[in-house]
């Protein structure tokens, strides 16, 4: 009787240590789309945003650059010896990375005033635009973890790059 209880003990912990392998899989595989889904995002906003203000610029009768240099941030980076993927951070760890990197950042009712430090002065400032809500049933949602993010757009300050969701929030890119 005990040799049986400790055979079925044995194969319970093997199927569930089975699954739980299983599982793990799935979250890889799930956390590599999402890596691939916003770097598709930043390669086909950027080249659209320049197609765009190429248009723009021919309209003025001002010489127009032609080549298209699309920003591109491949899902899995190499950093030292690890293999890192790129992350969107939450909007409230997207704000304590800026603030570790350097940057400062005022949030009023309506915007986001953000500016690097340099020592003692600031040097640049971003101003986000008014917030607005969208809907969340959009088909131009992506799944990122357990929330559905629209990308409304992004900005670039140097190696930074942040995107703005649907709701205005800053949301940070970066390989973790």
């Amino acid at each position: 009787m005990n040799i049986q209880l400790k055979i079925v003990a044995f194969v319970l912990l093997l199927t569930f240590s089975v699954i739980v392998g299983c599982a793990q899989k799935l979250t890889e595989e799930q956390a590599l789309a999402e890596s691939q889904a916003i770097s598709d995002f930043i390669y086909n906003y950027s080249v659209a945003r320049q197609q765009t203000y190429q248009k723009m610029i021919q309209g003025k009768n001002l010489p127009a650059n032609t080549t298209i240099n699309p920003i591109s941030m491949p899902p899995v980076k190499k950093v030292g010896n690890r293999n890192k993927r790129l992350v969107l951070l939450s909007p409230r760890a997207s704000l304590r990375w800026l603030r570790a990197y350097g940057f400062k950042v005022n949030i009023s009712s309506f915007a986001q005033m953000i500016s690097l430090r340099k020592g003692n002065s600031h040097t640049r400032s971003y101003s986000s635009r008014p917030r607005k809500y969208s809907k969340v049933d959009d088909p131009q949602y992506l799944q990122i973890g357990n929330s559905r993010v629209r990308m409304t757009g992004f900005t670039r300050w140097g190696d930074v790059i942040w995107i703005n969701d649907q709701f205005g929030n800053i949301r940070v890119l970066t390989y973790e």
